[in-house]
């Protein structure tokens, strides 16, 4: 895993070199559209000083390994460095790659539903700004919008404004979320969880029954909710239900204090979508009883330790 200091020296390297600008959005099932935009001098050095910002942000900032439950703090950035991650986050790593030979596009000549801006920096090696954000100012028909200098000027098209802050920093070695939300909106919004979902509930089907009702079900819910297709993904990653039977899911939900049935029904798993943290959280070990009030709590930030 790479550290801050080696994150933030690349970084800074790269900033200091080319830069472009690219704008993307879901493109059907062969993941993003993207162009990049025509850049004037003083633009260029404008993206680059909104980078320099963000690399100041991660100063003091604790990195913290990326997990179903996670939630990052104020000081907390996510690194993501492992093969899984990086395939799953391919279509962002690929717009540093192929930066130079996309078609260039004027401003004016874009289409406007763009779901992501991305400021590409560097040369050998090359890193990406990303920020989930249409930058577009929309105005309605009959009005108009002005800029404030010495004199009020009318803007017949429309106009983008970019502000300061980005979502997450790409590279091909590591990517760096510093806003969670926005990542995981961004993750279901341009097709990622999408793509990978029925993959994710394989980690449950390939070892336990389940019904075909249900798996629909789960992947129904995941495609709508953060909370449930990251614990689906860690489920799979973890591949702990390998060597699990539906006694063993029974005796575990029992002891936990849920009913038994409402789990496991003639012989498969049960999904009811209104029940599905108590289902996740059962079958990724997430439930245990205090020691001292015999209460149910969920564990956070859950960690194997070493022996």
């Amino acid at each position: 895993m790479p550290t801050l200091p080696d994150i933030t020296q690349r970084l800074a390297t790269n900033i200091g070199q080319s830069v472009s600008v690219v704008v993307a959005r879901k493109s059907g099932d062969n993941g993003l559209e993207s162009r990049k935009l025509n850049l004037a001098d003083d633009a260029a050095d404008g993206f680059r000083e909104l980078c320099r910002e963000s690399l100041d942000s991660l100063q003091g900032s604790a990195v913290v390994g990326y997990s179903a439950d996670a939630e990052l703090t104020p000081r907390e950035v996510f690194l993501l460095d492992d093969a899984e991650s990086l395939n799953e986050l391919g279509d962002l790593r690929a717009l540093a790659r192929r930066a130079s030979t996309l078609p260039t596009t004027a401003p004016r000549d874009l289409d406007l539903s763009i779901q992501l801006y991305g400021v590409v920096v560097g040369r050998a090696t090359r890193s990406v700004f990303v920020r989930r954000v249409d930058p577009q100012i929309k105005y309605k028909a009959g009005g108009f919008l002005a800029v404030a200098g010495t004199q009020l000027r009318r803007l017949d098209q429309p106009a983008f404004s970019f502000s300061p802050g980005f979502d997450l920093i790409v590279t091909d070695d590591w990517v760096i979320v510093q806003n969670q939300a926005a990542f995981e909106r961004l993750f279901r919004d341009i097709g990622l969880v999408e793509r990978h979902v029925s993959e994710w509930v394989k980690g449950i089907t390939d070892h336990l029954p389940m019904a075909d009702a249900g798996v629909a079900a789960l992947r129904d819910v995941a495609l709508r909710d953060s909370r449930t297709w990251r614990k689906l993904r860690e489920i799979r990653r973890r591949g702990h239900l390998a060597g699990v039977e539906l006694p063993e899911v029974r005796r575990y939900a029992r002891k936990m204090g849920l009913d038994p049935r409402t789990i496991v029904q003639d012989n498969q798993l049960v999904f009811d979508p209104g029940e599905r943290f108590s289902f996740l959280h059962l079958l990724n070990e997430d439930l245990y009883k205090g020691p001292l009030t015999a209460e149910t709590f969920e564990a956070q930030r859950k960690a194997p330790t070493g022996t």
